[in-house]
């Protein structure tokens, strides 16, 4: 089989194909950018909920030992600050624990005051 009249054929195929890579590579790249900013945004936000979780477990351990509320705060690494509060009423102890960050979470958690026993729990990002 003779090619009449077709010089250059394959060289223009392979600038096509070069073109078409070309234009790839940083849609890729940036593909690659967006989903390492949004996995570094669900770590921080999952290490923010563990952390206002471990806020009120502390109030609750606090509570047991110490039998007094806490209100103070605290620093985590040197770089998470969290707030918590104690209230109680005439039948329930409120915990509250505060987050303020990039990523801000809230916690709070209601206990019987006669066995400590949990009554109720939230953890909740607040915008």
């Amino acid at each position: 089989m003779k090619l009449k009249n077709q010089a250059g054929y394959v060289l223009f195929l392979n600038l096509i194909l070069i073109t078409l890579i070309a234009l790839f590579i940083p849609l890729v790249i940036q593909e690659q950018k967006i989903n390492y900013r949004i996995l570094s945004s669900r770590i921080k936000a999952a290490q923010n909920k563990e952390a206002v979780e471990s806020g009120l477990q502390y109030q609750l351990y606090f509570l047991k030992n110490k039998s007094q509320l806490c209100n103070q705060k605290i620093y985590l690494d040197n770089e998470i600050e969290l707030r918590l509060r104690g209230e109680e009423d005439s039948n329930y102890i409120y915990f509250y624990t505060y987050l303020d960050d990039v990523i801000p979470y809230n916690a709070e958690m209601k206990l019987s005051k006669e066995d400590f026993k949990i009554i109720d729990k939230k953890i909740y990002r607040s915008e």
